[in-house]
């Protein structure tokens, strides 16, 4: 159960809040009773709310500390990786473990916020992936204080937005020699995937975070279906078909000489490729991947399928958190 900000006795646990990344500054939050973790931590006896010390952290480090509210305390030393390390070690042994996010009240993670909902809106914030998910959440306190009652067709939109926070996972899917790694590739802007004009190149899925225009996806990259294949292709084609049968968006892909592929389900969207060496009139988008002609079109269509334009634009509160039922 989360904690509550009221029970100031509980154990104190500590939240590493910055990327294990180097950095210029750390911050390491503490809850629960905090001021023993301090005084042992600092050698410093009187740490009143409200005030910022410049202090030692045991051997370890020098940076700044202070008690935020009685049972809330940040730490601020250098961002290094391993001094990080080293100060989340020594706080274990001053009886501060790290703890799992979850088990620590959003109102105690941030106290700034005016309620809970604007403080579930910040932790949400603070781990979503896409770019169109900040300014639709920041809205999200005003939403929620007046809002009506929520109806099914709601409840759907929440669970479509929540791929803003959470990015759904998308799989290409096709025959050899179609151009699927070539469009992977131009999306990424980067070689993801090897490209050679040989059946069973690909002999494996791959994998990347892909921006589609402000939507983040999991896209996954499939090895070509054919019949033939060896047996360690065969193991790749099928993992890429359980990939396929829980993904969020299938992406068949094809082009002018080839049929469309048998997939497991009915895909989301048919894709026709390589429409320099021929055209077809079956497919939802037609692009060329080495010129770029038909990917902006691509990528929009992908990012309105998992996240329709008429959610984004809803004036309607989200349910980004389940515990927004008893906010």
């Amino acid at each position: 159960m989360p904690t509550s900000a009221t029970d100031r006795r509980r154990p104190c646990v500590c939240l590493p809040a910055t990327a294990p990344t180097p950095g210029a500054i750390g911050l390491i939050e503490l809850h629960g009773d905090v001021a023993g973790v301090l005084e042992r931590l600092t050698t410093v006896r009187a740490w009143p709310v409200g005030r910022l010390r410049l202090v030692r952290f045991d051997e370890i480090d020098e940076g700044l500390a202070g008690r935020i509210r009685p049972d809330v305390a940040h730490l601020m030393p250098h961002g290094g990786p391993r001094v990080m390390q080293r100060l989340v070690a020594r706080l274990a042994e001053l009886g501060a473990p790290v703890a799992d996010p979850v088990d620590v009240a959003p109102r105690d993670r941030y106290p700034e916020a005016r309620d809970e909902v604007e403080a579930l809106m910040l932790a949400t914030l603070a781990r979503a992936h896409s770019p169109l998910a900040v300014d639709l959440l920041l809205d999200q306190p005003r939403r929620w204080r007046d809002r009506p009652a929520f109806a099914a067709e709601d409840e759907e939109r929440s669970r479509r937005l929540d791929r803003l926070v959470d990015p759904p996972r998308v799989v290409l899917a096709g025959p050899p020699n179609v151009g699927k790694s070539t469009l992977s590739n131009a999306l990424f802007g980067r070689a993801l995937s090897i490209t050679l004009d040989r059946p069973g190149t690909t002999r494996d899925y791959t994998r990347g975070w892909l921006d589609l225009g402000g939507l983040v996806v999991q896209w996954h990259d499939t090895p070509g279906l054919r019949d033939g294949a060896d047996e360690i292709e065969r193991r790749a084609i099928a993992l890429a078909v359980d990939l396929m049968e829980s993904a969020d968006l299938l992406v068949a892909i094809t082009d002018g000489g080839h049929p469309w592929p048998v997939l497991p389900r009915r895909p989301h969207l048919r894709v026709a490729s390589r429409t320099d060496l021929g055209e077809r009139a079956d497919a939802d988008v037609s692009v060329c991947a080495p010129s770029g002609d038909g990917i902006a079109d691509l990528v929009r269509l992908l990012r309105d399928a998992l996240v329709p334009p008429d959610d984004l634009a809803h004036p309607g509160p989200w349910r980004f958190d389940a515990r927004l039922e008893r906010a």
